[in-house]
């Protein structure tokens, strides 16, 4: 093989990466003989706006996969007939890979491993760069010995150098750009009770539903700052007037990411078109539609009204986005199955995200599951059923947890159900990493209604007392049925491993922070 050769066609690889879309860039601007094919998996570490570019280069190709498939690493090497390949994707974000280790080995292990076998079988990679990490070396005092026979002394202690250091960081505070978005948590922290959100300020008391009142859009504080890639992300977000949209809009200005509630009406196509054109959004989030009030029961009596909403609306939002090229995070219910042969009760056999509704015993689930159906044929749509949301805010009648405890009976069943404040900062998560399809939104196992009184029982009001009825009776005073099912979590866990089961998560979002006793 020679020393020496001119590349033809390039391979990298985590292109949309800070360090790589760079690279890809500089190549695309400094050599147009060159083709270049970029591979990335869009994940939190990368931005496709980093390489807008190179989009418009004769020579660029961008490829959105991943390294870890075999078939389509083998498949791009011949079909671009690659001769060279730049490798950099890689997990990055260390303190991630404390709970998350799994991904950290399939990306930067299995994944150069794959790379380095295709390079094998095709037999035709000429030269392959691994962009590794200085981080896998440390100091040893052999190594500070030989500097000093070189030469080499230490004339500064270490404390003074600390000190000229911090003042020089000080007195250059715009040498490296805005970095301060590296003081941010990971999203899914900052809805933990207790948090601190780092906006510059040591006030506990969040004023932002007041800014939300006032301003329609919210953009984050220059003085603080964001990551570059939160500049890239503005959300338009449906259902201001609701619990989940409220909740997003506040959860958006912790997270320091600009976002705007829309004007129009679902069922309004032209009001939809309109506010995207003004917005400009990089994603649309849907957690707007009719639930009825105080409960489902209000759709049995306003049929038409929830299917304008529930159906037309969504239906017409979702082609909207497509015709937009927007992903559509769409807050959707689980409330469209119910126990049966295959998935008895206290079986741990859960309902999965490819299978059919088999409960429309209520008119609001009927149009849930008509509209969930449909939306599997746009490819633009992340569809998240939420089931019995539940909140730290125990003052909030939507809240499943304060609905039971004001009623005097209630049946005792076992139900998958969503803990909001840990799992709507992972929606955003699913967002930035362009995650579609369908997917089951709710914290992994069940809970009964009965254990969850007994934990309100013993943390918040230890004189507490209820009853329970059978469905049959529950009927009698009900106009619709209710659903009752478990959700298999595997998709969703595999995605988010660190997300806890949901009786941990009852006790650390909602039981522990509002303690009593």
């Amino acid at each position: 093989m020679a020393t020496t050769y001119k590349p033809k066609n390039i391979l990298i690889t985590g292109a949309a990466g800070f360090i790589a879309s760079h690279v890809a860039n500089r190549l695309i601007r400094s050599y147009p003989d060159y083709k270049i094919v970029v591979l990335d998996k869009l994940d939190y570490c990368s931005d496709l706006k980093n390489l807008d570019p190179s989009f418009s280069s004769p020579n660029f190709k961008f490829v959105k996969g991943d390294i870890a498939s075999d078939d389509l690493v083998n498949y791009l090497l011949i079909t671009e007939n690659i001769d060279t390949i730049m490798h950099f994707a890689a997990q990055t974000h260390v303190d991630n890979s404390f709970g998350n280790s799994f991904e950290f080995t399939k990306n930067n292990i299995y994944g150069t491993h794959v790379l380095l076998e295709a390079c094998k079988v095709t037999g035709q990679i000429r030269r392959f760069i691994h962009v590794s990490t200085d981080e896998v070396y440390g100091e040893t005092d052999e190594d500070a010995a030989k500097l000093k026979n070189l030469g080499w002394s230490e004339r500064t202690a270490w404390e003074d150098g600390l000190k000229k250091t911090m003042e020089w960081y000080i007195q250059n505070p715009e040498w490296w750009g805005d970095v301060s978005g590296a003081l941010l948590p990971h999203p899914r922290m900052l809805m933990m009770p207790g948090g601190r959100v780092p906006d510059g300020s040591d006030e506990k008391n969040d004023s932002s539903s007041n800014a939300v009142q006032t301003f329609t859009v919210v953009t984050p504080n220059n003085k603080t700052g964001g990551s570059s890639d939160k500049a890239f992300l503005k959300f338009l977000i449906y259902g201001k007037t609701g619990w989940i949209g409220g909740l997003l809009g506040k959860l958006c200005e912790k997270q320091g990411i600009t976002y705007e509630y829309g004007k129009g009406r679902l069922e309004d196509r032209a009001s939809l078109v309109a506010d995207i054109r003004s917005i400009k959004p990089t994603h649309v989030f849907n957690a707007a539609g009719l639930t009825g009030r105080p409960n489902v029961d209000w759709c049995e009596s306003h049929k038409p009204e929830t299917i304008r909403v529930n159906v037309a609306g969504t239906l017409t939002l979702a082609d909207v986005c497509r015709e937009n090229d927007l992903l559509m995070m769409n807050f959707a219910t689980g409330c469209i199955f119910e126990y049966d042969a295959a998935h008895p009760e206290r079986s741990g056999i859960g309902f999965k995200e490819e299978d059919k509704p088999n409960f429309t015993g209520s008119f609001y689930s009927k149009t849930k599951a008509m509209v969930e159906e449909l939306l599997r044929e746009f490819d633009n749509v992340c569809t998240l059923r939420v089931r019995m949301p539940i909140s730290s805010d125990l003052n909030n009648p939507r809240n499943f947890i304060t609905k039971i405890s004001r009623y005097n009976k209630v049946v005792n069943i076992p139900n998958s159900m969503t803990i909001l404040d840990e799992l709507l900062p992972i929606s955003i998560e699913m967002a930035k990493r362009n995650l579609r399809g369908i997917w089951n939104f709710t914290n992994p196992g069940v809970v009964s209604h009965n254990e969850i009184l007994e934990m309100y029982k013993s943390y918040i009001e230890p004189g507490f007392k209820w009853s329970n009825f059978t469905v049959e009776e529950q009927a009698k005073v009900i106009v619709a049925p209710r659903s009752n099912n478990e959700m298999d979590g595997t998709k969703l866990s595999k995605e988010f491993p660190e997300m806890l089961p949901i009786k941990e998560a009852l006790i650390k979002y909602v039981f522990e922070p509002n303690k009593r006793t």
